[in-house]
């Protein structure tokens, strides 16, 4: 296949391998394989509403924040509160109370969390990386450049931040039957091994004539832009990055097509990256939470959909083997307005909600809270008690703990890429 015919398969196909900026990273070591932790981002696009999931109000506080239910029908389980099970969250979604119940011993609440903005780009942003600075690479972009330097199959992304600040390649995986014609580019049938278009000899000095023009076009380049360019071609093309591996664990197209909720079928090709040993940190997302008009019919169903996804997701992880070894992560934008707007919306606000599950996230908690009228409280930072004197929860906090969490602190790319000094370290994942 030559260079043309490839770019055009990988733009029509749904994959695309971004490499770093320059060819100054670590090279990858063929073969090796990542044991985990794993991590899995969920990115809720547009800016949910906890008050509807893990932070739930009433409509007759001082604030009438939600119509569809009253503070006294908020239900208790275990140390979470949810809105009532009586609320309708589709026919193919889960009520928080039904998921709450189901996760009570493994789920952290962090109510309250600060994000300082209103803008869906920011907002995304600092959520994810814990900065507000454009371009700043987001932490599964961090983690992954930490864990196998030089990996350019560590990230898989299927939305949501995707920044990766030029630590790693971001790989976006769509068409499976596609992924597994560019896997095995000799294979007139992808699934049969011995439908080949030339000899293993003869394929083998094919490859080598490639790399050889590929690193001779690399050193004759200068320019940024075309350097980007061929090192998007050298990555995918390399044998080193063990495409055909991930290609082989990967679940059938026909599966994945039966798979009724968006983010399980996200998730099957995230595992696989896993299972692989290849792929360290997975982005998945979905989106339509942005509801500045009809609220409620729209944001609830959408709201159970994410959380039957969710139980889909950790549904894939166990039948993967894998329990015990992936951190899930839940996170929007931001929050939604406390009040109604004129078109019964809500409208964008700063402060959110979000959860964890995995090793090393001591579950059964809330950590965390807002008031009646839906704005931050503040905490000690040494305890998270409620202190009328302390600090509101901000993103930055969060993306320090996950950090610690990973073992990544004084990685390079963590040092590359610092959080604000001043942050403080707060005790999130362990009570």
């Amino acid at each position: 296949m030559d260079r043309r015919s490839f770019l055009r398969l990988a733009a029509t196909s749904g994959i695309a391998v971004m490499a770093p900026t320059a060819f100054s990273r670590p090279a990858y070591a063929a073969g090796r394989r990542y044991e985990g932790p794993y991590f899995i981002l969920i990115h809720a696009g547009g800016g949910w509403d906890p008050t509807y999931l893990c932070d739930p109000k009433g409509s007759d506080g001082p604030t009438n924040i939600n119509r569809a239910y009253k503070i006294a029908e908020i239900a208790p389980v275990g140390p979470f509160k949810t809105p009532p099970s009586t609320i309708d969250y589709g026919a193919a979604g889960m009520k928080p109370f039904d998921f709450f119940t189901k996760y009570k011993n493994q789920a952290l609440v962090i109510n309250g969390i600060d994000t300082t903005t209103a803008n869906h780009d920011t907002g995304t942003r600092v959520i994810w990386s814990g900065r507000v600075t454009d371009g700043y690479p987001g932490f599964g972009a961090v983690l992954s450049a930490a864990k196998t330097p030089g990996n350019p199959l560590g990230f898989i992304s299927n939305g949501g931040y995707e920044s990766t600040g030029g630590l790693t390649s971001l790989t976006r995986l769509g068409n499976v039957d596609t992924t597994q014609r560019i896997a095995y580019p000799n294979r007139r049938d992808p699934a049969n091994p011995m439908s080949l278009y030339h000899t293993d000899a003869t394929w083998n000095r094919i490859n080598q004539t490639q790399r050889e023009r590929l690193a001779a076009l690399r050193d004759s380049s200068q320019v940024p832009r075309i350097q980007r360019g061929q090192s998007a071609l050298y990555l995918a093309r390399d044998p080193a990055n063990d495409l055909a591996a991930l290609a082989a664990a990967l679940p059938t197209q026909a599966a994945i097509n039966a798979a009724t909720n968006s983010l399980q079928r996200q998730a099957m090709v995230a595992v696989s990256g896993f299972k692989s040993g290849l792929a360290v940190a997975a982005n998945m997302s979905l989106g339509g939470f942005d509801t500045h008009g009809n609220h409620d019919n729209s944001h609830i169903p959408l709201m159970g959909t994410l959380l039957m996804g969710i139980d889909l997701v950790m549904t894939e992880v166990a039948n993967a083997g894998l329990t015990g070894k992936v951190v899930v992560i839940v996170g929007s934008d931001f929050g939604r307005t406390p009040a109604y707007n004129a078109q019964n919306g809500k409208d964008h606000w700063n402060i959110t909600s979000m959860m964890f599950m995995g090793p090393g996230i001591a579950g059964g908690r809330v950590v965390g809270g807002t008031d009646a009228r839906y704005k931050a409280k503040t905490f000690n930072p040494s305890t998270l008690a409620e202190d009328a004197n302390g600090i509101r929860i901000r993103p930055e906090h969060i993306q320090k703990a996950l950090r610690e969490l990973a073992g990544i602190t004084d990685s390079d790319p963590a040092r590359q890429f610092p959080l604000s000094p001043s942050i403080e370290s707060l005790r999130l994942f362990t009570p």
